[in-house]
């Protein structure tokens, strides 16, 4: 079964973070944590601060073999824990 996890809260200045964990059983899969960026955010790159987002194409391939599979697949939304 494949489990996303996925959880959002705010730092101790109120800035967003975001997190999402995909599992296999207990096996972590993909993710990827995103939170707030404080130096430039005018020049963030996806080198530099939003490299996550290469993840993009690992999410779809686990969800496109999972549903050729006929994998069930749990979804769990909860507060971020600090």
């Amino acid at each position: 079964m494949i489990t996303i996890i996925e959880s959002n809260g705010e730092d101790e200045n109120g800035s967003a973070k975001y997190e999402v964990k995909v599992k296999r059983d207990d096996e972590k899969l993909a993710g990827f944590y995103a939170g707030p960026l404080w130096e430039c955010p005018e020049d963030a790159t996806l080198e530099r601060d939003l490299g996550y987002a290469y993840n993009a194409v690992t999410f779809f391939k686990i969800g496109y073999e999972a549903g050729q599979k006929g994998e069930p697949v749990e979804y769990i939304e909860k507060e971020m824990e600090d």
